[in-house]
């Protein structure tokens, strides 16, 4: 009878333990679920204000350029408030360091053809806030069955990521215990390294999901970034190729160093920008 009892009582121990780390973990999901969601729509909106400002002072910028162009092909003198909306538009949250190029050169010089180069680039890059603008406010207004799917399971990714780690140390510690290894031992250095190796997996893998950036250089960082986790798939051949896939690891991590888009046309230097400037001004003999 004692026995039977002290069965019972073990298993009620078990069952008590279980549902308090349960619902420990539930409160942990909780919180980071909650918290992930608010930063995430506090950081869509930051942007949505960022952009906001930076086309109000474009547009007043453009209209008065506008006026400028027409006004020059009669001979009408240059009016001064082109150039301080010009001056406010340096200030603008998402000005790119084109548009600030050529807007300084278009200053120093004056120059009829800066302003219509000013002009075009400018309106470049309305429509193209124009164009973020709208895709933000309908994936936050109105957003399709895909977004909504997204929206709603990428704040467990965090969870996710601390549940994948602690398995990592679990496994870790599970392979000391199976193998009895030493602490100076080949062993021990493969179990340390597919550590190490599945944990830059997750944070890569993190850091792909949960980026914002859309610009060319964050696509081609997060594709080597997932190539990197992807590289991780590799333990299941064994413990024994641990070492090898975390020195590939290494040196994908490295080779991110070296990844420098080229740039496209239109940001590429032009006459005036100060790039060109400094290369005529170190090389006179070139001119």
């Amino acid at each position: 009878m004692s026995l039977a009892l002290q069965a019972g009582l073990d298993r009620l121990a078990g069952t008590e333990s279980n549902l308090i780390v349960a619902g420990l973990a539930v409160i942990v999901f909780l919180w980071l679920y909650i918290r992930t969601s608010r930063s995430l729509r506090a950081e869509a909106a930051a942007r949505l204000e960022l952009l906001q400002r930076t086309l109000a002072l474009y547009s007043r910028a453009q209209g008065v350029l506008g006026e400028e162009v027409e006004a020059a092909h009669v001979g009408a003198q240059e009016p001064d408030q082109l150039v301080q909306l010009l001056q406010e538009c340096k200030a603008a949250p998402l000005m790119t360091p084109e548009l600030l190029d050529m807007i300084d050169a278009y200053i120093r010089e004056r120059d009829f053809s800066r302003l219509l180069m000013l002009q075009k680039m400018l309106d470049r890059e309305i429509h193209r806030r124009i164009h973020e603008q709208s895709v933000l406010i309908r994936k936050i207004d109105n957003p399709g069955w895909g977004t909504s799917f997204w929206r709603m399971i990428r704040p467990a990714v965090p969870f996710a990521a601390l549940v994948l780690t602690l398995y990592w140390f679990i496994q870790l510690y599970n392979g000391f215990q199976d193998s009895g290894a030493a602490a100076l031992s080949w062993t021990s250095l493969e179990l340390w390294t597919r550590l190490i190796s599945c944990l830059a997996a997750t944070l890569f893998l993190y850091w792909v999901i949960m980026d914002t950036r859309r610009d060319t250089p964050g696509i081609l960082y997060r594709l080597l970034a997932l190539i990197i986790a992807a590289v991780a798939l590799l333990h299941l051949l064994g413990l024994t190729a641990a070492p090898y896939i975390l020195a590939v690891q290494l040196v994908l991590f490295l080779f991110g160093f070296n990844l420098n888009p080229k740039p496209s046309r239109r940001n590429r230097p032009y006459a005036g920008h100060r790039e060109v400037t400094q290369d005529n001004e170190e090389n006179p003999k070139d001119r």
